[in-house]
């Protein structure tokens, strides 16, 4: 597995190729979310067009879900998007990081990166204060 990251003016754009096992892709994650610029970020893209997630079952979004809510509390505006996922995977994705318990960053799943970039785009800006000092609740 490849993941190549595009880091952009308000967020990044992870691209995916190969086989993506489930320790690799969380591996992605949290060298993104130890990046000193994901502090400012507004977006995540993880680009899957060119992968094949082999093992991006529930065990490793549910481990997915933890580490959002743990980066959530200090980076609260940030919107997380999937793109190139099939039917199965995107709603299992969708029905994980949306679940009412493990609900930190709005998450969405579309076709492509240009899909995601015009519904990002569609959105409002959010204005959440961080949580390290206990101001932000969901």
């Amino acid at each position: 597995m490849a993941c190549e990251l595009l880091w952009e003016p308000e967020g990044v754009l992870a691209r995916f190729s190969g086989v993506i096992g489930g320790p690799e892709f969380l591996a992605a994650v949290a060298r993104i979310q130890s990046d000193p610029r994901f502090d400012d970020v507004h977006y995540v893209i993880h680009d899957l067009s060119a992968a094949t997630p082999a093992g991006l079952g529930e065990n490793t979004l549910i481990e997915l879900a933890a580490l959002h809510l743990g980066a959530c509390a200090s980076t609260p505006n940030c919107r997380i998007v999937f793109v190139g996922c099939a039917p199965t995977l995107a709603a299992n994705i969708l029905k994980i990081l949306m679940a009412p318990l493990a609900m930190s960053y709005e998450v969405a799943v579309h076709a492509d990166v240009e899909a995601a970039r015009d519904w990002l785009a569609a959105q409002p800006q959010l204005l959440r204060m961080s949580d390290v000092m206990g101001y932000w609740r969901a």
